[in-house]
């Protein structure tokens, strides 16, 4: 796949929130697919790991400074934003110049994208080019979302608005059909590899979880409790549960017979996702969409914040699974008896609202943009 014979290759580079895998597996695909047609992409991100990934992959990637915006009652004050980041501001933004430094050695691109991430809307401003963003949060910046329970989406869009200031157009996915009035709005399915889109869909008696930490909320009596719940009323079905690495010493003790308790491995992941009657979760997108995708019901169990209990309200809501504060049996047993209506319902919204490759759109866009008939494209070099 390359680009047609009246848009040269666009250079292109994409910031990465560098906290959990959402952002960097969605921006790996969008990466991979414009690559494919021919473009050149270079990575913006956070964190060693990060860059590596992307290293792995291929991408020129490099690693720039992530200021800390902690909320409290949910707003961000000046005065907690400087005190959080007052010692290590001089090093970011030493960092920042010096990436900035290396953009314009290596060549400024056509234009940048950003999915949460801060550097790349400044280093768009700086070299006065076009900035995009492609991520999921936008909405709770762009559109008056209510309150869920104590949380509110002030927070979010504070942060946003720190991160990126302005930008020319924004690719807001959603596994939920949303609207605004706004046209440099553009409400699109979520980015799914096509790994997951290609893996074959069977239904076992098998459910899988993932359960992951945010601060001092931990797995445990996610993982304690729908153990118990499993043994004591559902022992014919297996159940295998993924966790992170530095949670599995503590967990181990909770696996007997057909319920596992495993460390998380993407691959294996998706593959058991695939072949599950349903699915336990914290309410991250990312595996929301994926579940969806892959036609499979999922009960959430959301993490304290805005984000995950927004996601986890509209699943419940639109009846393509269910949520509750914490793992209750009745909840869980319900869920399980509903599984099969859940499926259906959770197949009928797939056809006819995630299955178009967002892909497609985002490359057009971009390749639409003045700069894409402009002079040819620096090169780069990681």
């Amino acid at each position: 796949m390359v680009v047609s014979g009246n848009v040269r290759p666009l250079n292109v580079i994409i910031g990465v929130n560098g906290i959990g895998m959402g952002h960097s597996v969605r921006q790996s695909v969008i990466a991979q697919y414009l690559r494919d047609r021919g473009h050149e992409v270079r990575i913006v991100t956070n964190g060693g790991a990060r860059v590596e990934y992307f290293r792995d992959l291929g991408f020129p990637a490099w690693d720039a400074w992530m200021p800390t915006l902690l909320a409290r009652a949910d707003r961000i004050s000046a005065s907690d934003a400087v005190r959080a980041n007052i010692w290590q501001a001089p090093a970011g933004l030493a960092k920042h110049m010096r990436l900035r430094r290396i953009v314009r050695e290596t060549g400024v691109p056509d234009v940048f994208i950003t999915d949460y991430e801060p550097n790349t809307p400044r280093l768009a401003y700086h070299f006065n080019r076009p900035l995009i963003s492609v991520d999921q949060q936008s909405k709770y910046r762009h559109l008056d979302l209510p309150a869920v329970g104590r949380y509110a989406r002030t927070a979010d869009e504070q942060r946003l608005r720190y991160f990126a200031p302005r930008v020319d157009r924004s690719f807001i996915c959603s596994y939920v059909p949303l609207e605004a009035d706004d046209r440099r709005l553009e409400f699109i399915a979520p980015v799914i590899p096509d790994s997951v889109r290609s893996m074959p869909v069977t239904i076992e008696p098998l459910a899988t979880a993932y359960f992951s930490r945010y601060f001092d909320h931990g797995p445990e009596e996610s993982v304690r409790t729908l153990t118990r719940v499993f043994r004591q009323y559902v022992p014919d079905r297996g159940l295998r549960i993924y966790v992170q690495p530095t949670e599995i010493g503590n967990l181990r003790q909770y696996a007997d017979g057909k319920i596992e308790i495993r460390t998380f491995d993407r691959e294996a992941f998706i593959r058991d996702m695939a072949r599950s009657e349903a699915v336990f979760s914290n309410a991250g997108f990312n595996l929301i969409s994926e579940a969806f995708v892959l036609g499979k019901p999922v009960h959430l169990i959301p993490l304290p914040t805005y984000d995950q209990h927004w996601c986890a309200k509209v699943v419940h809501e639109a009846e393509l699974g269910t949520s509750a504060p914490r793992i209750d049996g009745g909840a869980v047993l319900d869920f399980l008896n509903r599984s099969r209506e859940l499926r259906a319902n959770v197949a009928r919204h797939r056809d006819e609202h995630l299955a178009v490759d967002p892909r497609e759109r985002i490359a057009s866009y971009l390749e639409s943009l003045p700069t894409a008939a402009s002079a040819i494209l620096a090169p780069s070099r990681r």
